[in-house]
């Protein structure tokens, strides 16, 4: 039996257009395949322990307009329990997601994703301390993160944070957090140690458990992800894919670790699992809808 895993963070409405280059500043260049896509690092991680068959609630907030009603649907679709704020003053949170090749641009419009505030927290604490696994990301309030982490660590719920995009933290979040899940960049801006080769990630990941973090996952991108436990570092190579688009590559990873440890995997294990869906994750276009569902990844 799958314990209950709770996502608290951003709801996003993607609109993705692929194109050959970056524009230079004041030039058009020709797009193609454009698209509107639910997203938002919170409903990724969410879409993604949902499809994966997890038992799954989102704590999130989406404007009273169309892209909020294809969010509420998409999670109702995927079996997300919505649990949040679907307000009539603000609209639901935007990307602008440019695809180059295999990379993305993305420039974010919070929206109604600026609602989650440490009261709406203190409202939901039970819904927090009801929890086995509480998922959050950076596109939401930091304030909001750390009282949602204090909440969760009162009750024993365990806290994976994956601190994207990266913004300052209060250092005494940290000993609120069980699991950190950054990628090599966040790693670096959370450390101030660029992480170049295997020696330096073992170094960004010594110096984030020293903050206090039991377990330290850093994610490598195509070169796959280094990781912490029993004493040792391990490296997990990527799986091998065709990448077309990385857009929820990395929130693909954290719903399935999260969904694969609350079924009482050992770490190493869900790490290896975790791989494999983003391997397939990248090779779809999309966001959420890109995740694949557990048969799939079998």
């Amino acid at each position: 039996m799958s314990k209950n895993i709770l996502v608290i963070g951003s709801a996003n409405m993607d609109l993705t257009i692929h194109t050959d280059r970056m524009p230079k500043l004041g030039e058009t260049v020709v797009g193609h395949d454009f698209s509107l896509n639910s997203g938002g690092k919170g409903a990724n991680q969410a879409v993604a322990v949902a499809k994966l068959g997890g038992n799954i609630k989102f704590l999130g907030a989406v404007g009273n307009d169309a892209y909020g009603e294809k969010l509420l649907k998409d999670f109702e679709k995927y079996g997300v329990i919505f649990e949040g704020i679907k307000s009539t003053d603000v609209s639901t949170g935007t990307a602008s997601i440019t695809v180059v090749g295999s990379d993305n641009f993305i420039i974010l419009n919070a929206g109604a994703n600026d609602l989650m505030t440490p009261k709406l927290i203190e409202e939901n604490a039970d819904l927090i301390k009801a929890a086995d696994y509480l998922i959050m990301q950076l596109e939401i309030p930091v304030e909001t993160v750390l009282r949602a982490a204090q909440i969760a660590k009162n009750a024993g719920t365990k806290v994976v944070l994956n601190p994207a995009p990266y913004k300052d933290l209060p250092e005494e979040i940290y000993k609120f957090i069980d699991i950190i899940i950054p990628n090599e960049h966040e790693a670096q801006l959370a450390t101030g140690i660029e992480v170049t080769d295997n020696e330096s990630t073992e170094s960004a990941i010594n110096a984030l458990k020293q903050k206090g973090i039991e377990t330290v996952i850093i994610t490598l991108g195509a070169k796959g992800c280094a990781y912490n436990t029993d004493g040792k570092i391990h490296f997990q190579p990527a799986e091998k894919s065709k990448a077309v688009d990385t857009t929820s590559a990395g929130d693909s990873f954290i719903g399935a670790l999260c969904c694969r440890l609350a079924l009482e995997d050992s770490l190493p294990d869900a790490v290896k699992y975790a791989t494999k869906v983003a391997a397939i994750t990248v090779s779809r276009y999309g966001a959420s809808d890109s995740i694949p569902f557990a048969h799939e990844v079998k």
